[in-house]
């Protein structure tokens, strides 16, 4: 698309050369929960003297007192929930709304508290988050406001009457191309219609998203799919398109499995119909003994033949992130068929672990996945070419060992630190 920048080292280099005279702004970053393309944001905003404040909604301790007196698998879970890449003093958050969410996850209050506007929902937890967000902007003003989709909008409202940039990032597939995309695919595979949760999605959710967007002064995307699924919605003008990162190459032992074993199928992430779960596992169906599958990913709701897979084959239905990767590296292929994604994370982690990857070009994974080199790239909502494509895996060891090593040639090609870089000059040129 005309007018996208492009995140190349010698546009970057420009970028970051035209800003290093002048003092760098002062960014408040906000987003409700972590994952690591937050976290490397925030580590960069820290890196370059930067960062003003960071928001969240909950951040946990895990030297505090109370992580010695809980489970150990709430540890763990909860470890996710620190933050360890900016000082304390810098963080804030807004924590109850989330607590009480996360505890009654998984129970018969859920759907009480939770469920569309109710007090404990995403949305009313986003938009309190916001609310309190917007407040400490007007106390603050930074120079600069970025924030993620979905609990922006009454932030970037209260920095536009103090003339503060504001930068949103569409981490994801813009709603209502994936509304019509998930409208026709509940029309063709009724037996998963039941997991497109995001066909639930209500109104006044959906036009603060699209306000968020037209108030925004910058849209910062992961991949050319969103940029694409932005189309006619954003223009060309605001967009920066700064891919995600991969983290650090995991040694990886190549050992040759014997003649006829199955290939090690993994799939990591919710077992919906977003993440195309149901082509895979008609995928495998057709390979019979050919494959052995682990699925690494909560059920969000019942499914007859998501549950019979779960039942069938290895399943986790969440695990840490280290432990993540550890399946990866006993594994021989990941698969990821998403119908919408931003940029999928779990693509450049298998990368790094020397994972080949079968994947759609809607994971948003063309920048480090070339058809034949890394992996395949196969059709959205098509479970043959995928079938067809590991069976090739299982018959080539060869050729499967070749991908291993060229995908972490482009991990370590696409690193978070390179990352880190590119997302620092493209907002220190908005400055």
């Amino acid at each position: 698309m005309s007018g996208v920048s492009k995140p190349n080292a010698s546009a970057v280099s420009e970028i970051s050369i035209a800003a290093g005279s002048a003092k760098a702004p002062a960014v408040l970053l906000s987003r409700t929960t972590v994952n690591q393309n937050t976290r490397n944001a925030l580590r960069s905003l820290v890196e370059q003297e930067m960062l003003a404040e960071f928001w969240t909604t909950f951040v946990w301790d895990p030297e505090s007192m109370w992580n010695r007196l809980i489970p150990r698998g709430w540890q763990a879970q909860l470890a996710r929930r620190s933050i360890s890449e900016a000082p304390a003093s810098r963080v804030r958050s807004v924590p109850w709304r989330e607590v009480v969410r996360l505890g009654v996850r998984g129970t018969a209050m859920q759907g009480l508290l939770c469920a569309d506007e109710r007090p404990f929902s995403i949305f009313s937890m986003g938009m309190n988050f916001d609310r309190r967000v917007a407040r400490r902007v007007r106390e603050l003003q930074p120079d600069m406001v970025y924030a993620y989709e979905g609990a922006a909008l009454q932030t970037f409202r209260e920095a536009k009457k103090h003339g503060i940039v504001t930068i949103d990032e569409q981490s994801s597939s813009y709603w209502r191309w994936v509304r019509d995309l998930f409208t026709e695919e509940a029309e063709r595979s009724p037996e998963f219609a039941d997991l497109l949760s995001t066909l639930r999605d209500f109104p006044a959710h959906l036009a603060s998203k699209d306000e968020e967007l037209q108030t925004a002064d910058y849209v910062f995307v992961p991949s050319d799919h969103v940029v694409r699924t932005l189309a006619g919605v954003v223009p060309a003008e605001k967009l920066r398109m700064i891919p995600y990162g991969a983290p650090e190459v995991k040694p990886r032992k190549q050992i040759g499995a014997p003649p006829g074993a199955p290939l090690k199928v993994l799939f990591v992430g919710n077992l919906t119909q977003h993440k195309g779960i149901g082509y895979l596992l008609r995928a495998v169906d057709m390979l019979g003994s050919q494959v052995e599958l682990t699925l690494v990913g909560m059920r969000l709701r019942p499914n007859a033949k998501v549950d019979a897979a779960c039942n069938r084959w290895r399943w986790f239905e969440s695990l840490p992130h280290s432990k993540v990767l550890d399946v990866m590296l006993e594994s021989d292929v990941l698969v990821l068929p998403s119908l919408a994604e931003g940029c999928a994370l779990v693509v450049l982690e298998a990368l790094a672990c020397g994972l080949p990857v079968i994947v759609t070009p809607n994971t948003g994974s063309l920048a480090f996945v070339h058809d034949g080199q890394e992996g395949f790239v196969v059709p959205i909502c098509d479970a043959e070419p995928i079938a067809a494509k590991l069976e090739v895996l299982h018959r080539d060891r060869e050729l499967l060992a070749q991908m291993s090593r060229q995908a972490q040639m482009t991990a370590a090609e696409n690193s978070w630190e390179n990352y880190r870089a590119n997302w620092a000059g493209a907002v220190r040129s908005l400055a």
